[in-house]
């Protein structure tokens, strides 16, 4: 069974230049299943509405009785049906973990936070998605939870970057800018967002939406599937589950863009957890050398995720390849309000397979291990499998109509192929016989 192929509208084009119906319309011409609405886009459409624009996408003129939001959500939802699109994603929904802050989604505390996502989750009915993401958090240094500081004056040596102990689930890539943390401070964290998310599952359940959880390669606490599936796994609740992110899990687990000449991880600091015995078969590949240290690291860390994930956890995977840090190759400098690999996912993703563009994580690997999990060969074809994409590049800046096409045409192309040599791979395994070690 092949995935439904989807691209966020942000993929598209900046919502400086080109909005969220021309969007739309694209994605359906280029022959995909659905579009994710980015959070932004449609608030850009809200306020484009409220100047009197797309008056041909509303009913009727909206007066101060409106709610602006829900009509636009509504006008965005019928669009999308009557060009064939299914909406898989509403996200992101951001700076829901470290709710305590001031500068948290709902300015601090919990019932603030929850208060705040429901403004989000009250829309998606109308929008016709019942999938919300929640992407963990980059923490500004005075909001740290457990080492809050001012970066303009902290002396940078009292900051360690050193590797300590690892931790269960691992702790965040070592940082420059933030101290490790230790178990019992990791444990308190995580204990939270299980508390919050289960909180945030009954508001969403009242809407009949999921809340997927999602971990950035650059969070600050929260930064690898393992916590996100930690957390998911003890929220308990059936509409709380995992979404996956090839460059968010590859860009943390693979890759380092503050590593001069290879851009690669320590593998040594890459979670060594122990292949689980019971579990879907894997590719003889995942027990092999891999084409360097930490590639070998990374894909015994995606036989583990093959294995410990259910497939009706996944709520969905999100796609994207990158080029090289910088053009030409150099490394980012870690900054305390902005992290290397932030600055590197916002300025240079790509589509799956685009070798000629620079593309070098490894996504068909991590695109086998997810479908050999189950997703999507077990899932029910009207439940849903998607692989959606989620590209920022700088070039999506650019201001000709045309952009919108161009970047529709590489995505769809993108997924054709990954799906095609993944495929292949599941093939040529079918034939070969399993592999001992597996």
């Amino acid at each position: 069974m092949s995935p439904k192929f989807a691209i966020s509208t942000l993929s598209l084009g900046t919502n400086l230049h080109h909005d969220l119906p021309t969007k739309i319309r694209v994605a359906a011409e280029q022959g995909y299943d659905g579009v994710e609405i980015f959070v932004p886009d449609f608030e850009a459409f809200v306020e484009e509405v409220a100047q009197g624009r797309h008056q041909d996408l509303l009913p009727r003129p909206l007066t101060d009785a409106d709610d602006r939001e829900i009509e636009c959500a509504k006008a965005i939802g019928a669009l999308c049906t009557a060009h064939g699109l299914s909406v898989p994603v509403f996200q992101p929904m951001r700076n829901f973990e470290n709710f305590d802050s001031p500068r948290a989604l709902g300015g601090g505390g919990l019932p603030a936070a929850l208060a705040a996502a429901e403004r989000y989750i009250r829309l998606m009915p109308h929008l016709k998605t019942n999938l919300l993401l929640v992407c963990s958090n980059f923490i500004e240094p005075e909001d740290h939870p457990y080492a809050p500081y001012d970066p303009e004056t902290a002396p940078l040596p009292s900051f360690s970057h050193a590797s300590s102990e690892r931790t269960v689930p691992p702790g965040p890539a070592p940082s420059t800018y933030y101290p490790a943390l230790t178990q019992a401070q990791l444990d308190q964290y995580l204990d939270t967002q299980v508390a919050a998310f289960r909180e945030l599952g009954k508001v969403a359940a009242r809407y009949g939406v999921r809340v997927g959880y999602e971990g950035l390669a650059w969070g600050t606490v929260v930064d690898n599937w393992e916590q996100v599936w930690d957390v998911v796994r003890r929220v308990g609740r059936d509409n709380v589950g995992i979404i996956l992110d090839s460059f968010n899990l590859l860009g943390n687990e693979y890759a380092d863009p503050t590593v001069p000449s290879t851009f690669l991880r320590a593998p040594e600091s890459i979670s060594p957890t122990p292949i689980p015995a019971a579990g879907p078969p894997l590719p003889a590949a995942f027990a092999g050398e891999g084409s360097n240290p930490t590639h070998k690291a990374v894909l015994q860390n995606l036989a583990v995720l093959a294995r410990t994930i259910p497939a009706h956890k996944i709520f969905l995977y999100q796609v994207a390849d990158g080029a090289a840090p910088c053009e030409p190759p150099a490394t980012i400098p870690a900054a305390p309000r902005a992290p290397a690999r932030m600055t590197w996912s916002r300025a240079s993703r790509l589509f799956p397979c685009e070798e000629d563009r620079g593309a070098w994580l490894p996504v068909v690997d991590m695109s086998l291990a997810i479908t050999q999990a189950g997703y999507p060969s077990t899932r029910p074809q009207d439940d849903g499998a998607w692989w959606s994409l989620e590209v920022f590049n700088r070039s999506l800046s650019d201001s000709r109509p045309e952009c919108v096409e161009e970047h529709g045409a590489r995505g769809i192309a993108g997924l054709r192929t990954l799906w095609d040599r993944v495929s292949k791979r599941i093939k040529a395994e079918c034939e070969e016989p399993p592999s001992a070690v597996l």
